[in-house]
């Protein structure tokens, strides 16, 4: 039901099965009178179906559900004829009566020509299957807004429904010639929407109908794109490309479907992939969408080089490209490089100060520019940027790593204290609050407070895994075998795939007891769920070790150092490297260590206990 607030802005409340038992605000009837005397501004609502990648999508699940999007204002005053058709339409919903309801409404509707209330009873009618009656609706809202696609639309699917395809097939094949407009062109929103109803429909019939009204206008790349969104639609991923390349003859400047191509043709072939890009570009050099797709996929192949490159041609001939500044700066930052990282993400900023729901990164940017403030000790700064977060998405984020702010800022208790205040929505949440308080307590070697907040946690939450796991680990570290033995044998009988569970208590079984046979079979399973982990490579290797078997120990830990540069693996080759007399190679290890990892533990004590011998 439709009616207007006390501000005057026309409110919707849908008319479908699932409300009608739900009973309207009453006064929402005495509001309206006011409103239709002073008709309100138009709110336009936009509701298609539009790719949210630019890959395309090939798993759909559900018929698309179309919507009409009332951007027109009442025209008329409200008078008792229409008052009688609103009043009947509230209280046959009241009383779970449709028919009468729909009946109402659409009296409304004709009388009123208030697109809103069309486009209600429209809706009301295809949830009802009474399409006969949504279609005389669609028509009419048709004739007062012809240029509206959601009408035509809503019409041939009503048409569908009526078995009456070649009438509805009509309707979607001149929708899509007509989409000739600037704004039609950028993102095909219209025919991916014409694609999307056209998948829907029986393909025995349907499709080889719509294929002829393709080939009958062999010069329209309307009609091609459209064949092709549908192919990819349908899982057929030769043809999605055939007419690809088809519309791209008859339009070869159209920067969507160049980039669908693009997208298709990196799951497929990545030489094909580079040739068609260096091809497309060379005639198109200002195409940014496509850059911007090409340097995610560049990406993607681990071609950073590459992607850089593309990024930098965008900002050459767009300097405020906020697209290409954020994935520079994230680049960047993932390379260390903090002063070119800080500089693009703050460009970013300026020129994107709030969210919005269109582009969700402006917080995520200020996260990263923390963490970059962070690195480099600038505490304050780091905060002012996390103070700055509002965004639900990344609240919580935001809050931790103020936190970590805290602990270096201030002290200890105060980062607690203020991830203890954190409002946390689900009991997710709280364990992860619960987590980052163990980290904090560990990194400043708390361990028996660590241990007293763990244990309270697995009082709340006693199955939860990481909480199992965290806990097991600060056993060991504890050297509180029992313990540990506990928490990871619990956790392996919740999750037995779960291949960090057998490595830790593999691990620690060789590092700090006899039953060396019961930790291989413990890594070697860990191995066998997660093959090539730097982490359980190099248990592999200490087991090997403890056993007396030092090639193997050598053999393991130098992989696991080739894929993992940790301190505690540069700690353990080395002792394997130091017995075996390779010491001055033992040497230049555990000082590549204490680069990667200074104040690691197991590494000083390592280093410590063979310069005594030496």
């Amino acid at each position: 039901m439709m009616f207007f607030s006390d501000h005057g802005a026309l409110a919707a409340v849908k008319f479908s099965p699932r409300h009608l038992a739900k009973p309207l605000v009453g006064v929402g009837v005495l509001l309206l009178i006011g409103a239709c005397q002073s008709p309100s501004p138009s709110t336009e609502i936009s509701a298609h179906n539009s790719i949210q990648a630019l890959a395309p999508e090939n798993e759909h699940e559900h018929e698309p559900v179309l919507t009409l999007s009332p951007e027109t204002k009442p025209q008329s005053r409200l008078t008792a004829e229409l008052l009688y058709d609103i009043l009947v339409a509230s209280i046959a919903a009241q009383r779970n009566r449709p028919a009468v309801a729909l009946e109402a409404l659409s009296s409304a509707a004709y009388h009123s020509e208030d697109r809103r209330l069309i486009s209600e009873a429209i809706q009301l009618a295809m949830d009802l299957e009474q399409y006969q009656q949504a279609i005389a609706l669609a028509e009419f809202f048709n004739r007062l807004q012809p240029d509206n696609h959601r009408a035509i639309l809503v019409l041939a699917k009503a048409q569908f429904k009526l078995g009456e395809a070649q009438k509805a097939l009509s309707a979607l094949i001149d929708l899509a010639k007509n989409q000739t407009t600037p704004e039609a062109f950028s993102d095909a929103s219209v025919l991916q929407d014409i694609a999307a109803l056209l998948s829907a429909q029986d393909q025995k019939t349907v499709l080889p109908e719509f294929m002829q009204q393709v080939e009958k206008n062999p010069d329209n790349a309307q009609l091609a794109l459209t064949a092709a969104l549908l192919a990819s639609r349908l899982g057929n991923a030769d043809e999605f490309i055939r007419l690809l390349d088809k519309t791209l003859e008859l339009k070869s400047d159209w920067e969507f479907p160049g980039t669908l191509k693009l997208s298709e043709l990196s799951t497929l072939n990545l030489d094909s992939m580079t040739r068609f890009a260096e091809h497309y570009l060379t005639a198109n050099p200002q195409h940014e969408k496509f850059k911007l797709q090409y340097a995610r996929l560049l990406i993607q192949q681990d071609d950073i080089d590459g992607a850089l490159g593309r990024l930098k041609e965008i900002l050459a001939l767009n300097p405020d490209s906020v697209d290409a500044l954020f994935r520079i700066g994230v680049i960047y930052l993932d390379q260390d490089l903090l002063e070119e990282s800080k500089k693009a993400l703050r460009r970013y900023l300026e020129l994107n100060p709030t969210n919005n729901q269109n582009w969700p990164k402006t917080d995520l940017s200020r996260i990263y520019l923390a963490d970059i403030e962070f690195k480099l000790k600038h505490y304050a700064a780091a905060a002012l940027y996390l103070h700055g977060v509002s965004s639900p998405r990344y609240y919580l984020d935001a809050q931790v790593k103020m936190a970590r702010v805290i602990a270096q800022r201030d002290d200890l208790d105060s980062a607690l204290n203020h991830l203890q205040q954190i409002v946390t929505a689900n009991d997710a949440q709280r364990t992860r609050i619960i987590l980052e308080q163990d980290a904090l307590l560990r990194e400043h070697n708390q361990l028996h407070r660590s241990r007293l907040l763990l244990d309270e946690g697995l009082e709340e939450f006693p199955d939860q895994p990481d909480l199992l796991y965290n806990r097991g680990l600060l056993a060991a570290q504890m050297e509180l075998l029992e313990l540990h033995e506990q928490d990871m044998r619990k956790l392996i009988t919740l999750q037995p795939d779960n291949a960090h569970a057998y490595n830790a208590l593999g691990y620690t079984l060789a590092d700090q007891t006899d039953r060396l046979s019961e930790a291989m079979a413990l890594i070697v399973k860990a191995n066998e769920l997660l093959p090539d982990d730097g982490f359980i490579l190099d248990s592999m290797g200490w087991v090997h070790f403890r056993l007396g078997d030092n090639e193997q120990a050598i053999k393991f830990l130098r992989q696991a150092m080739a894929i993992r540069q940790d301190a505690e693996i540069a700690a353990h080759l080395g002792e394997a490297l130091w017995v075996t007399g390779h010491q001055d190679e033992a040497i230049k290890i555990w000082r590549q260590g204490t680069e990667w990892g200074p104040e690691n533990v197991i590494l000083k004590n390592t280093m410590a206990r063979f310069s005594q011998q030496q």
